[in-house]
């Protein structure tokens, strides 16, 4: 090698060294800015915007209105009623048939018109009040379902919120591979110019800036679709991402704590939904007892008859009993089916405590992987900024380098996605408990692997009704 080619190639040398490491300062820099919409801007849109919340706040004013029906049962109610009738034959009474000083009158006309104005008033009907009780209950499980589908486009919300953040911060990993890959095609082109380097290391390196690029392309794609989801579920479109949040890596408070919520949105739900069973069954019940009711009725007529009155009211009070076999036995089918919702109660409470509990492991478990993956794409960069450096220095080969960028991009993949993880596993925490799933910073110390142990088993609930606890929230 000449003078002037071994002083171009050392300059080229240093050069490609300065590169490598900046690009590799970049990588290691902490990111602590989110993007410019924060979490809780999507949640609010969420809770207003999206579909299954809308169509849940229509089914609330259906329900309102059904129980404005059951009232209406029980109030007065207003008829008016005309009637025509043409007659083959009229009768009259002429005057003097029933001694000189009688007026006579028409009995049945042969235009013969009547106009009935009445109005009935329910006085004891204790099935129809129940009827009542049970509509009021099924407008609070309304109420109670809308809270969780709130909850529920809450937890997808933010699942999408942090695919997209991740995607983002997958993409611009990907770009500096990229541009990794190509500073490394330039320097292999160069040496092999030189004489410096084979034509395999050279198709290696173009190998390896290729499915640089396919990665790329990949990550663009998935951003794409992540912000095309997060729009849908939240209604609201996401502007692009700047910078990555990173987790504090504090941990939650015991498991016992996040259990002891027990007035979730579900619970509300079930709560309601069991006390309208129990109003159902009464209700059918008492459709066994008789029933008190009365009505006044106007009559306006242009046949009188022998009352000698063209407008005339009577009043009327009723007592009426009716009872057979359907009616006792769909008694019996209300009882059964409040055992049913009971049994649905639990069973929801139960499904509360598993996601409770799934979603605290989660985090557990997420505080290692997080430490560990950044540990680990902290030493895949720095090992890729070896493997370059000594590549340059004739100590490896390019494979060397190639599958040091590989395994360097996949590192960080593998930190986005644990992070990701980890941010949306402590929000779902909260949401499962009923809480809010705003995450606070914590001044905690960062929990160490090895003061997590084995996580604990969750205890089964005993076989009773849903407590709330009203001082829960």
């Amino acid at each position: 090698m000449t003078p002037s080619r071994f002083s171009m190639f050392r300059h080229y040398l240093l050069s490609a060294c300065l590169t490598s490491a900046v690009t590799a300062a970049i990588l290691l820099a902490p990111r602590q800015a989110a993007a410019v919409q924060p979490l809780e801007t999507f949640l609010e849109a969420a809770r207003q915007s999206n579909f299954d919340v809308r169509a849940q706040r229509a089914t609330v004013e259906q329900r309102d209105w059904e129980k404005e029906s059951s009232l209406g049962r029980l109030l007065p109610a207003a008829s008016a009623r005309g009637v025509y009738t043409r007659n083959q034959f009229d009768v009259v009474i002429p005057p003097g048939a029933f001694g000189s000083q009688s007026k006579g009158g028409v009995i049945t006309p042969y235009d013969q018109v009547d106009l009935f104005l009445q109005v009935d008033v329910p006085l004891v009907d204790l099935a129809a009040y129940q009827r009542l009780h049970q509509a009021r209950h099924l407008v609070g499980a309304a109420n109670a379902q809308l809270e969780l589908s709130q909850s529920d486009a809450q937890r997808a919300t933010a699942r999408a919120y942090y695919a997209y953040i991740g995607a983002g911060a997958l993409v611009q990993a990907a770009e500096r591979s990229v541009k990794i890959a190509e500073d490394n095609l330039a320097f292999v082109s160069t040496r092999r110019s030189l004489g410096a380097a084979t034509e395999l290391d050279q198709e290696r390196a173009r190998a390896s800036l290729e499915q640089s690029k396919q990665d790329q392309a990949d990550a663009e794609r998935l951003a794409v679709t992540a912000a095309r989801n997060l729009e849908t579920i939240s209604g609201l479109t996401p502007t692009p991402v700047v910078e990555y949040p990173i987790d504090d890596l504090h941990p939650e408070p015991g498991l016992a704590v996040w259990l002891a919520y027990r007035d979730t949105p579900a619970d509300r739900v079930q709560a309601a939904l069991s006390r309208a069973a129990e109003s159902a069954k009464k209700a059918a019940a008492y459709s066994a007892l008789p029933t008190l009711s009365a009505n006044g009725q106007e009559r306006v007529t242009n046949a009188p008859g022998f009352v000698g009155h063209s407008a005339f009211y009577t009043v009327q009070a009723m007592l009426s009993w009716r009872f057979d076999y359907g009616t006792y036995a769909t008694a019996q089918a209300q009882a059964s089916a409040l055992d049913v919702q009971r049994v649905r109660a639990q069973q929801a409470r139960r499904g509360v405590e598993d996601d409770v509990f799934d979603a605290w492991d989660r985090v557990r478990t997420g505080i290692v992987k997080s430490a560990s993956s950044r540990a680990q794409a902290q030493a895949a960069v720095r090992a890729e900024e070896l493997a370059l450096a000594r590549y340059q220095s004739g100590a490896l080969t390019q494979l060397d380098v190639t599958q040091a960028q590989r395994d360097a991009f996949q590192a960080q993949a593998n930190r986005i996605q644990a992070d990701a993880d980890l941010l949306y596993s402590r929000v779902l925490l909260r949401l499962a408990a009923g809480q809010s799933p705003h995450v606070q910073a914590s001044s905690s110390p960062p929990v160490q692997a090895k003061d997590l142990g084995a996580p604990p088993v969750l205890p089964l609930s005993p076989p009773a009704e849903p407590a709330t606890n009203p001082n829960s929230r």
